[in-house]
């Protein structure tokens, strides 16, 4: 048995082949793996990529400052640990709507950060009493961020799974690598933050709907994981967008290859694809029942804020998001906080932070399958490729509207990367097929059987080796680095593209504060993060938070500007209180200044 025959869905039930689809033609036999190995090396192949992904993410964390919102997600996650553990302890009067509301909400639009659902803050805070308060085997920052690491490690053997069940070990590998490989993706998988999380749930969901399309027992899981991603980043609510026209193709590709087997196609096109979609409700009615039933129910369970007046507190919850609020942003050097946006945000934002080594394997994968998918158009098959596409364009979709935030860049539609990174796989194994091709023309010896795979090998580790050079290159500014296709750190500044968020990098100047002489400093962005700095011993004591804007700056002895474009306007307050314009410390990745350091004369 390969390991495609292990992966790949099996072949209908007889019971629904018989009662539905009898006159359905056998699907083509799937496409030849590009390499083949025993089921329990394949395993042990996804086994070693999950542990490392990891690893690499715990560890590449340790070097990244801290981002605001994590503090803020930080304190509920104490909070919601904490009534959990008085409901399995058997607390007195935990389960009240009084507790409830104590730990998890209150009148406010943001109190104990109700905007957000509960999923991953939960973790946070039980991944810290574990890991740091009990055992003491992790760093008060690194058990609550080790819950993302972890969900990154998950979607990077998602991705090896999938690819590896429908394309073959060698794109899976590559894939899984890239997927590991992203500097953008692996920094939001240290952080105690949704994006990343949400794009291994997103990719989850979307992974146990096509499994269910051929294993009506996937369903169920397919309703829960949902449920998960919703109660994980709202986010999830676009799903449907990419898995409901996914269903109805199918459904309708289904019922015209069943009228070619046979030769009966009748009625008009529109009537056949009507025909084919109550087809496949009927074949398949088990799944959007499971989906549009257990997604709810599951987010209502893990989300206690939500069981009492349910929908007033859902249509809160919606209704902040869609009247979010539009914080500063630069793209293409111009400061954008109002609508309307430009189109090309998430286009442009992704052909210049995604490695270009995986930009271009991408390409050749989308170049190579769509001849596939055009020959196999009107065969009835679960259309994965499709699947995918529909992923990356209903994650991206938002943003070509010009209303939806961008403040975020490419955290907010991070779930549509992986489809990129499964596509270069596919074309870094056409390329390493078709070199071995071209060679074979002029050389007969390059034919041999270990040829192909040895050729996979060789590409494969050329574009994988490119997007690690590039992610370890990044560490740990990655918000800063841009790709070769931008022209680097450099390149990006020189285009006008925003340099960082979240005032994480402060922390690449804590240290050279510790060589001046204590005092209050003006902190910046960093303002909210201070406190933990000094608590953590990643500060040296003595250089307290001054406060903030000109009464901050006027009581201070040292400050610090974390460079975007809207802060230039603290610069000036600083050169106006402190009478002088030199910094005494200018923190740099590849010559693009992002944290600058002022003292008092």
């Amino acid at each position: 048995m390969t390991p495609h025959d292990r992966f790949a869905p099996p072949p209908e039930p007889p019971v629904e082949l018989t009662t539905v689809a009898t006159r359905a033609p056998a699907p083509l036999p799937p496409v030849a793996p590009s390499l083949t190995a025993p089921s329990w090396l394949v395993r042990v192949i996804g086994l070693v990529l999950f542990v490392a992904t990891l690893v690499i993410a715990v560890e590449a964390q340790r070097d990244v400052g801290l981002a605001r919102d994590e503090l803020v997600y930080m304190g509920a996650a104490d909070s919601y640990a904490r009534w959990w553990i008085d409901v399995a302890t058997g607390k007195d009067h935990a389960l009240t709507e009084q507790q409830i509301t104590a730990h998890f909400g209150g009148p406010g639009l943001t109190d104990h950060n109700r905007e957000h659902p509960p999923l991953m803050k939960t973790f946070f805070g039980f991944s810290k009493i574990v890991l740091h308060d009990k055992l003491g085997v992790a760093s008060r920052i690194t058990a609550y961020r080790a819950p993302s690491a972890l969900m990154h490690a998950l979607l990077v053997l998602i991705v090896f799974g999938w690819t590896v069940a429908v394309w073959g070990l060698g794109e899976a590998v590559i894939a899984a690598l890239l997927t590991l490989f992203l500097p953008r993706a692996l920094f939001h998988a240290g952080l105690a933050c949704f994006d990343g999380p949400i794009a291994t749930m997103w990719v989850a969901t979307l992974y146990c709907y096509w499994r269910a399309l051929d294993r009506a027992r996937w369903a169920v899981l397919a309703g829960i994981v949902w449920g998960l991603a919703l109660a994980t980043k709202h986010n999830a609510l676009l799903l449907p967008f990419a898995i409901a026209p996914h269903f109805v193709f199918v459904a309708v590709r289904d019922e015209l290859a069943v009228g070619r087997g046979d030769g009966s196609l009748r009625g008009s096109w529109f009537a056949r694809c009507l025909r084919g979609l109550g087809r496949g409700l009927r074949r398949r009615w088990y799944l959007p029942m499971a989906l549009i039933i257990l997604g709810p129910l599951t987010l209502i369970a893990v989300w206690p804020w939500l069981w009492f007046d349910t929908v007033a507190h859902v249509l809160a919850w919606l209704k902040f998001h869609t009247n979010h609020v539009h914080y500063n942003f630069e793209y293409l050097g111009e400061n954008w906080n109002a609508p309307p946006f430009p189109w090309h945000v998430a286009v442009v934002t992704t052909l210049v932070t995604v490695p270009a080594a995986t930009l271009a394997a991408a390409a050749i994968g989308v170049g190579a399958q769509l001849p596939v998918a055009w020959r196999q158009r009107a065969v009835a098959t679960t259309a994965p490729g499709l699947c995918l596409f529909l992923s990356l364009a209903a994650s991206l979709g938002p943003f070509f509207l010009g209303s939806t935030p961008i403040f975020g860049a490419e955290k907010h539609w991070e779930a549509a990367i992986p489809s990129l990174c499964i596509a270069a796989g596919l074309g870094a194994v056409w390329a390493a097929r078709a070199a071995i091709t071209a060679i074979g023309e002029w050389w007969p010896r390059a034919r041999h059987a270990v040829a192909v795979p040895l050729a996979i090998g060789v590409v494969g580790t050329l574009v994988a080796g490119a997007a690690a050079i590039e992610t370890a290159h990044a560490h740990p500014y990655p918000l800063t680095h841009y790709n070769a296709i931008a022209g680097g750190a450099p390149g990006g500044a020189d285009l006008g593209m925003n340099r960082q968020f979240w005032g994480y990098a402060a922390r690449g100047v804590l240290r050279f504060l510790g060589t001046q002489p204590p005092g209050l400093v003006y902190t910046h962005d960093a303002s909210p993060a201070w406190g933990v700095y000094a608590r953590e011993h990643l500060l040296a004591p003595g250089y307290r938070d001054a406060g903030w804007e000109e009464g901050g700056i006027a009581r201070s002895k040292l400050a610090i500007v974390i460079h975007e474009l809207h802060f230039n306007r603290h610069d000036y307050l600083i050169w106006s209180s402190y009478q002088t314009v030199q910094p005494v410390y200018v923190l740099r990745f590849d010559g693009v200044p992002i944290v600058s350091v002022y003292r008092r004369p």
